[in-house]
């Protein structure tokens, strides 16, 4: 596929797009325009995936039931060819398209177009039509388009219907049992360039309230802000951020270090000094999601200095030029001084602690002596990233494999060799074990894996041991293998009620040895600190087995919660499946792309409405009893071009308490302070909970 790409720098040819097979499905990179991936064939009627095996230009997909895909990819086309599933009619691939379109993209289908909705689309289908093409063009003018075979249906969905910000285009085929055959051509056009952010990282189309105009604007916030939070009456607090006299009235007991305890038929989160204390998180503490992906774009922004000299501390360390922080740059206008980070915590534990919030949440870095000055309390995560020599099973989101002796050896080295320096910290609230581990996937992906894995290899083992007879298993599992040892390397379709039965009794045997196994080094090396869990998704949490085996392990249950109502008999569920364990809600935050610049996330209206939004979410929670802390993402606004993480793709949502302009959002945090500074209230009986009138945000009983 040839592409031309017009940089700021002068007139490069490039080959803006790439296909490759991957185990997800067809990625499409198209340079600034970004990266997609075109789903593998889905089949009607429904068979499931249960093996792909991708390399470069080749895939092949096999499905229960015996039908199989193989992929082809030459240069900008696509060749499919079906065999077997003699009962199919017809066949759909998808792509997911960044909520960020809705700045200015559009869309075509044959000769209908029309711009991707800024706003949630009803109905949430928004065009659906026979054809054999589609265009999506960015608000740069630098678009990507498909053909697909004859007779093809198109439709492309608003998903933040189902609380998804993120659009999907799909087309459906009929399946021509003649011709089991496909095509699909990708072609990009990446010649536009056109300024879409102004020199402090704010979207140059778009008005809203708290939109910085000028430099002398920016400079007079130094002042302004002063006064703000001179403005703002505190209440009394221990000097961790819990209640004063909280301990003797309750009946705690003092360790120097935070712990967990059962008073009154209520869980507390206990402060070293021995007083009730509410975790009220801020993820992200540092300077992060504000940090943009600017390489191969630079031509969208008004102003964008050079790597060196005044503005050096607003690119992210060791990216050379490839990652700025407009946040950051507009800080260094404002103060007139580098960014540091001691300077940064220092200025924004004074600023939080105002708002009531009284504790660092996850993806923020290690304590210096700001925190320690101001005796700032803090979680931190587990050495055990991927990026620190702990590998991921493939296929199942952020999940290790506890079978594998190499990977158990890891963990164990890398726990041994951080914990001890933090295991007095009184500071220090408890360690996360990974973020959003999709254990739930594991009854699919393990039968799918080849005995290149551990657990695939132990898989079959267990399977072995229970039918001893290769034709026993094959009757439960309708299989036609010739012996075990065929099975270690073949994707098992796990259709059968017997089958069913058998992963959910390994995955029992897989999360036991997990958690026991993290559980049991983490102890070796730290008796003082919580072990906070995997801040869970919805999907994953909703799982009794799995909650039983956490329950078992861990001090404090994590779950990154996002809702509009709070389902309160759904937590309560969770709590008693756990055996009663504490729950921290460690991630959630509403958005409001009107009044931001920015788009996506769980949308309001307006910023007041994110307030009152945390307001019920929090409160209704917390008078629970047994949920002893939030953590809410993130002290900073993503950026407006982007996460830098993520590149072209990444999330630009009004997730922040201050915007890009280093300007918070007062009138959220005017509803936020009512919740914070009278949470110990609420937990010691003395005001009802706060819950919002809204339909939106009601669940009703079930």
């Amino acid at each position: 596929m040839k592409c031309v790409l017009f940089l700021l720098c002068g007139v490069l040819a490039a080959s803006a797009a790439d296909l490759k097979t991957t185990g997800a499905g067809i990625e499409i990179s198209a340079g600034s325009l970004g990266s997609f991936m075109l789903s593998y064939p889905e089949l009607e009627p429904a068979h499931k995936q249960i093996e792909v095996k991708a390399s470069g230009a080749n895939a092949t997909v096999r499905y229960e039931g015996g039908a199989e895909c193989a992929v082809a990819i030459n240069k900008d086309e696509i060749d499919l060819s079906f065999k077997g599933g003699s009962d199919l009619k017809s066949w759909k691939m998808s792509v997911l398209i960044d909520i960020g379109f809705a700045k200015g993209g559009t869309w075509k289908i044959a000769e209908k177009e029309g711009a991707f909705p800024a706003e949630k689309s009803t109905p949430p289908q928004f065009a659906s039509l026979n054809s054999t093409s589609f265009m999506l063009k960015n608000a740069q003018g630098q678009s990507l388009s498909f053909t697909t075979p004859d007779f093809a249906f198109q439709q492309i969905t608003d998903n933040r219907e189902w609380n998804w910000a993120i659009y999907n285009w799909f087309f459906m085929v009929p399946f021509n049992a003649d011709n089991p055959t496909g095509k699909i051509r990708v072609m990009s056009d990446l010649a536009s360039v056109a300024k879409l952010i102004d020199p402090f990282g704010q979207s140059i189309k778009d008005s809203f309230p708290n939109k910085l105009k000028s430099l002398e604007d920016l400079k007079a916030d130094v002042e302004a802000d002063k006064a703000y939070y001179a403005s703002i009456e505190t209440p009394k607090l221990d000097r961790f951020g819990g209640q004063p006299g909280s301990g003797e009235a309750l009946g705690l007991k003092e360790t120097g270090f935070f712990h967990v305890e059962q008073k009154q038929d209520k869980s507390w989160l206990v402060d070293p000094d021995g007083n009730a204390f509410f975790h009220l998180g801020i993820c992200g503490f540092a300077p992060s999601d504000d940090y943009t992906y600017v390489t191969g774009r630079e031509g969208i922004y008004e102003w964008l200095p050079k790597a060196e000299g005044e503005f050096a501390s607003a690119f992210r360390p060791g990216d050379g030029n490839a990652h700025f922080s407009f946040y950051l740059a507009n800080v260094i206008k404002k103060f007139g001084a580098p960014y540091d980070y001691e300077t940064h915590a220092t200025r924004m534990i004074e600023r939080v602690r105002k708002w009531g919030f009284n504790s660092i949440g996850a993806f923020s870095p290690t304590p210096q002596q700001a925190h320690v000055k101001a005796d700032f309390p803090y979680v931190a995560s587990l050495p055990i990233n991927a990026w620190e020599g702990v590998p991921r099973i493939p296929g199942a989101h952020e999940v290790w494999d506890p079978y594998d002796a190499e990977t158990a050896a890891k963990i164990a080295e890398n726990l041994a060799r951080e914990l001890p320096a933090r295991a007095s910290d009184p500071l220090l609230i408890g360690y996360f074990i990974v973020n959003e581990p999709r254990y739930d996937e594991l009854p699919r992906v393990v039968p799918s894996l080849t005995g290149k894995q551990a657990c695939k290899r132990r898989l079959v083992a267990v399977l072995k041991d229970k039918y001893h007879s290769i034709d026993v298993f094959n009757n439960a599992w309708e299989a036609k293998a010739a012996s075990f040892d065929d099975l270690i390397d073949a994707g098992l379709a796990v259709t059968t009620n017997a089958a069913k039965a058998d992963m959910k009794d390994y995955v029992h045997a897989f999360m036991e040895t997990y958690f026991a196994q993290v559980e049991k080094v983490f102890r070796q090396h730290d008796k003082n600190h919580l072990l906070i869990g995997s801040r869970l998704q919805p999907v994953t949490i909703n799982d009794e087995q799995l909650c039983r085996v956490m329950g078992k392990h861990l001090d404090v249950v994590s779950y990154n919660y996002y809702t509009m109502g709070v389902d309160t008999a759904a937590l309560k569920r969770f709590h008693e499946w756990t055996g009663n364990k504490p729950m921290m809600l460690s991630e959630f935050f509403w958005s409001s792309p009107k009044d931001s610049g920015l788009v996506g996330g769980r949308d309001v209206s307006s910023q007041q409405e994110r307030g009152l939004a945390y307001r019920n979410y929090v409160e209704q929670s917390a008078a629970l009893g047994f949920v002893v802390g939030i953590e809410w993402f993130t002290l900073i606004d993503q950026a407006t071009t982007g996460r830098w993480f993520s590149k072209y793709n990444g999330e630009s949502y009004n997730t922040g308490l201050v915007s890009v302009a280093d300007r918070p959002w007062k009138n959220m945090l005017a509803e936020m302070m009512k919740t914070n500074h009278s949470i110990y209230d609420l937990l010691m009986g003395k005001r009802p909970p706060f819950a919002w009138d809204d339909p939106r945000f009601r669940v009703e009983a079930k």
